[in-house]
């Protein structure tokens, strides 16, 4: 039986990058790294040859993301002209206080937004940001609990 999400994965072009980003940007505690795993169990897992990857475990809030940069097979980037609307992209979702100054704190550190924080309706304010592969990441910020309908 399933019991819970434990983590959501993250391919990266550069890991370190990608930890400054989740860790010294986004306030996640980095758990543990392991560079340069290889082996039969892990190619028969992953379903591909010749693995060779560094892993890096963060969490945070309850969750963990799980980053991992593949040194071979390399792997294509991220597509550059992705929609939110294409099949297959996600966005990881970061509930967030006072959303205003956490934007203009990211934002002078050189991330990347789409739009400043908006209203996308009574209660809610939400902006998309990338991380360093051009993720889609958001900040949410509710004002009062979301009122969900069946």
């Amino acid at each position: 039986m399933i019991k819970a999400i434990h983590h959501t994965a993250i391919s990266v072009s550069d890991l370190d990058a990608s930890i400054h980003f989740y860790r010294d940007l986004l306030g996640m505690t980095l758990e543990w790294r392991m560079d340069h795993r290889q082996g039969d169990a892990l190619e028969r897992v992953v379903g591909m040859k010749n693995v060779d990857v560094s892993i890096a475990l963060l969490s945070g809030w309850g969750s963990r993301i799980e980053l991992l940069q593949y040194h071979s097979p390399k792997g294509k980037p991220y597509p550059p002209n992705k929609l939110q609307c294409d099949k297959g992209i996600i966005h990881l979702a970061f509930q967030v206080e006072n959303i205003d100054d956490l934007y203009k704190q990211l934002l002078g550190q050189g991330v990347q937004f789409n739009a400043p924080p908006l209203v996308l309706r009574p209660g809610v304010k939400a902006t998309y940001f990338h991380d360093p592969d051009s993720m889609t990441l958001e900040l949410v910020q509710y004002n009062e609990l979301p009122h969900m309908t069946t």
